[in-house]
């Protein structure tokens, strides 16, 4: 059979969205002068901006700024950039309902990485709030769709972490097994790899069956540049036994073939070579090579004197110091050395119009200007390091002193910024050079007078802010008083936050206030309501919300508190009033809900048949079975998709069709590998099977459920059953 080979490095990458404007500008160059293109090129630059002012904890400018990305060039590629940003942006919050829904709009994103990173953060949001049915659902979609990409491993990581948190241990480790293991297939283009990380290599073939059940193993040749050989032992992973994955640490250094650790120079390419015994076209022996290139993703930074520990200021009148390191500049049996740019700068910021709002896009911007500036050389610690560092003296300037001028000093006044840049030429991201920069403070050791200030919100965006924030405090008070049957104070609480979300949907109605505000104000009073117990008056805010803004992102949640508050009360017209709210979610063009409202259909419809059947007659669930059918069938990626083929199997089990119950508990764990109830749905295949007589089939299903779910209640009956069985079997 066909094998692919696979090289890959184990990296922890960290994403970042500030885009090369530089490059933009050279495609414009290039003559990429179209509309379309302009429309691209100041969507980046609005992305870019918006990025900045949230470093400079400009916070509420650097998110409307993203988020007005996508109003104003709806049709760009950077509206995706921008979705992520502020996604990362509400996460570090943690407001992961928030950042959730802005990962989600990544799913129409051109870009395949980008769609397989909206999911994938996706997904952590899902954890973060304990949603572990969903998560399971998202991220079992970036393994399944974009295997090759990065967040593939990741996903696999988390996945095994829902099942630590449920206590599913033999699931957890499956998954957690997994990580590092999905990997680009070969391709033409250059393979790179990070220097210095460990290297994996992945070999499939059907052929390999054999081997793992006769406990052989094989070896591969892996050979760098600089003329280091080892021999890699692969290792049987997985139950399929057609994958076979092994793994080498690298380093800088002279060669020593057979030593175990592949030794390497900047810029080597690896040699990985293996012999396929017997091919798909029947030939024999067929050498199958695959290549890839070391590089070195470079780190840069002041340090303290010891070149140990990062820094965020330097103090005026002392000596500086410089860190890089870059595996790529090693490049002889000597220290090498390399060139770095500093130079001090500082801002000049217009005046603000304080009582403009919105955005004003065509506003001047802040000017930076250069004081002073310095080439350094940085030379490598030891040889084969790949470590740089090197010092200079930053000297303080007096006012708009000129620059020094000197080879080893640096001019630079109180509150500039000493700026470190350095071109990395060769990283994990391509052959484009990238700069690295590092920013600190020009520090003079004066401390500032303690001083109390009292400051007074003056705008009423920010005054609703800040009342939205109280309101939410308020809401978590009430609902701590609550829990703990303290009914009076958790009124007085949720009074307190009504008293601010009225004033933030007053004021909003006014003046105009973000529409975000004001819906979130609809949702935080829903809640402080009921902490009151008062849902006649609940349900009336959720109407008004439907209302006021029908195309909400959160009409579909305010839809379905609705009905679930009107299946509490128990009347027969409120579950009807419920099925036909729930079948409006069902008719809105787009919500996250639509899964769990068929659901819920289908729930009342068998509740219904339940409650009618006559005594002593079986309930006539066939129009229950037609709904959980159809949750089955149009949303197969919801968690309630394997809820709903575990109430029909259930259903075939207790019609005694046993043989339409084994397929259908086969489906569900092909399709749903992380479903809650898999422990059940195991035990009801052994009872299927052993009521087909196939006992040898019950037997083993029955031990999978004593050594997967150990502590489960279905091993509890697993057991009891395996006592019959035992006698069955003799």
């Amino acid at each position: 059979m066909k094998r692919t080979i696979t090289a890959c490095v184990a990296l922890i990458l960290c994403t970042t969205f500030l885009l090369d404007a530089n490059a933009a500008r050279k495609r414009r160059a290039a003559g990429g002068d179209s509309e379309e293109a302009r429309l691209e090129y100041k969507a980046t630059d609005m992305v870019n901006r918006g990025l900045e002012l949230i470093e400079q904890k400009q916070e509420d400018r650097g998110l409307k700024l993203l988020k007005s990305v996508p109003e104003n060039y709806p049709k760009s590629k950077t509206r995706f950039k921008a979705y992520l940003a502020v996604g990362n942006f509400y996460v570090s919050k943690r407001d992961y309902e928030l950042a959730l829904k802005q990962y989600m709009l990544c799913a129409e994103a051109e870009n395949e990485e980008l769609q397989a990173e909206g999911l994938y953060r996706a997904g952590i949001c899902h954890f973060q709030l304990n949603n572990f049915d969903q998560a399971f659902v998202v991220l079992r979609k970036v393994t399944s769709d974009y295997p090759w990409s990065v967040y593939a491993n990741e996903a696999y990581y988390y996945i095994g972490m829902c099942h630590f948190k449920l206590e599913r241990w033999t699931r957890a480790a499956e998954a957690l097994n997994m990580v590092g293991t999905s990997v680009p297939p070969n391709r033409k283009s250059e393979i790179l790899a990070e220097a210095g990380q460990r290297i994996f290599v992945k070999i499939e073939d059907e052929d390999l069956v054999v081997l793992s059940e006769g406990e052989q193993s094989f070896t591969v040749e892996i050979a760098a540049g600089g003329g280091d050989k080892e021999a890699l032992p692969m290792i049987l992973f997985g139950k399929s036994g057609i994958r076979y994955l092994g793994s080498l640490p690298t380093a800088l250094g002279d060669s020593v073939p057979g030593d175990g650790t592949l030794q390497f120079r900047g810029g080597d390419t690896v040699n990985i070579t293996h012999v396929d015994r017997n091919t798909a076209e029947g030939e024999r022996d067929v050498t199958l090579p695959a290549t890839i290139r070391l590089v070195s993703t470079a780190s840069a930074g002041f340090t303290d004197g010891a070149y140990r520990e990062y820094t965020q200021g330097i103090f005026g009148g002392q000596p500086f110091f410089v860190r890089i390191r870059d595996l790529d500049a090693d490049l002889t049996p000597q220290k090498d050395t390399l060139k770095a740019r500093i130079h001090t700068q500082y801002t000049v910021k217009p005046e603000v119009d304080v009582n403009q709002r919105g955005i004003d896009l065509d506003a001047a911007e802040e000017e930076i200007l250069q004081r002073d500036s310095l080439e350094i050389t940085l030379t490598e610690t030891e040889v084969h390091s790949g470590i740089f560092v090197g010092s200079a003296e930053l000297r303080l300037a007096d006012g708009e002193a000129a620059a020094t001028g000197a080879a080893s000093a640096l001019l630079g006044a109180q509150d500039d910024e000493i700026v470190l840049n350095y071109s990395d030429a060769l990283h994990i991201g391509g052959n484009q050079p990238r700069d690295v920069t590092y920013k600190v403070r020009v520090l003079t050791g004066d401390i500032q007078d303690v001083k109390i200030e009292h400051r007074l919100v003056k705008s009423l965006e920010l005054k609703a802010r800040k009342d939205l924030i109280e309101s939410k405090i308020f809401l978590k008070l009430g609902q701590v008083f609550k829990d703990v049957g303290l009914n009076r104070q958790a009124s007085e609480k949720a009074e307190e936050g009504l008293a601010r979300t009225d004033s933030v949907i007053k004021a909003g109605l006014k003046a105009g206030l973000e529409r975000e505000i004001v819906e979130q104000a609809f949702n935080v009073k829903w809640d402080l309501l009921m902490v009151q117990d008062k849902l006649s008056e609940a349900i009336g805010v959720c109407n008004t919300l439907i209302q006021m803004f029908p195309d909400s992102t959160l009409v579909d949640s305010a839809l379905m508190r609705v009905a679930k508050a009107k299946l509490e009360s128990g009347q027969e017209p409120e579950r009807n009033a419920a099925i036909s709210i729930l079948s409006g979610i069902l008719r809105l063009k787009q919500s996250d809900l639509k899964a769990e409202a068929q659901f819920m259909i289908a729930g009342i419809a068998e509740e219904g048949a339940t409650v009618w059947a006559r005594k002593g007659q079986a309930p006539n669930l066939s129009a229950a079975l037609i709904e959980y059918k159809k949750c089955a069938d149009n949303y197969p990626e919801s968690p309630f998709a394997g809820d709903s083929l575990e109430r029909i199997a259930n259903y075939y089990l207790k019609a005694k069709d046993y043989g339409r119950a084994v397929e259908l508990i086969e489906q569900v764990f092909q399709d749903y590998p992380d479903a809650g109830f898999l422990d059940e749905m195991l035990l009801k295949w052994a009872i299927a099977s052993y009521r087909q007589g196939d006992l040898p089939l019950s037997m083993k299903k029955i031990q999978q459920v004593m050594r997967e779910y150990p502590g489960s209640k279905a091993a509890g009956k697993a057991e009891k059953m395996l006592v019959i069985l035992n006698k069955k079997l003799n």
